[in-house]
């Protein structure tokens, strides 16, 4: 694996590990402010429902998320890889398993990176698309 899909490796486990803190109430506003310069200006989410989200909108949703979430949660990150990369930009993949109150979702993620003096891991997320590979939550 290159040294810019490490980086990239680096920021999705960091990032997730972010998200449990966050969602049980955990960093404060600095904390967060560190986080989301990982996003770039740019950056657009498809999440597994298949609605996009601008870095904006992930900003309001992750706002609204502090500490709403209570009891044992975790995310772990499995079978990260790049799938295409040159030298200013890289595309991963990975496996997203969460875990909260007994159920469990897997979800398939593309992220593509790019450089990033700026953001906390030389990288910084510019467009993610998730996709459920179990049953969806509820059904």
């Amino acid at each position: 694996m290159s040294g810019l899909a490490e980086m990239a490796e680096r920021e999705i486990v960091a990032r997730h590990d972010f998200f449990v803190d966050w969602f049980a109430g955990r960093p404060d506003e600095a904390g967060y402010n560190a986080a989301l310069a990982a996003f770039d200006a740019g950056f657009v989410r498809v999440d597994p429902e298949g609605a996009m989200q601008d870095r904006a909108g992930l900003d309001a949703m992750l706002r609204a998320a502090h500490g709403r979430i209570t009891g044992d949660f975790t995310i772990a990150i499995e079978a990260s890889a790049p799938l295409w990369e040159r030298d200013d930009a890289v595309l991963m993949t990975y496996l997203e398993r969460q875990e909260h109150a007994g159920a469990a979702t897997v979800r398939r993620a593309a992220a593509l990176f790019v450089k990033d003096e700026d953001a906390p891991h030389g990288v910084a997320w510019r467009f993610v698309q998730e996709t459920w590979i179990n049953d969806r939550p509820g059904m």
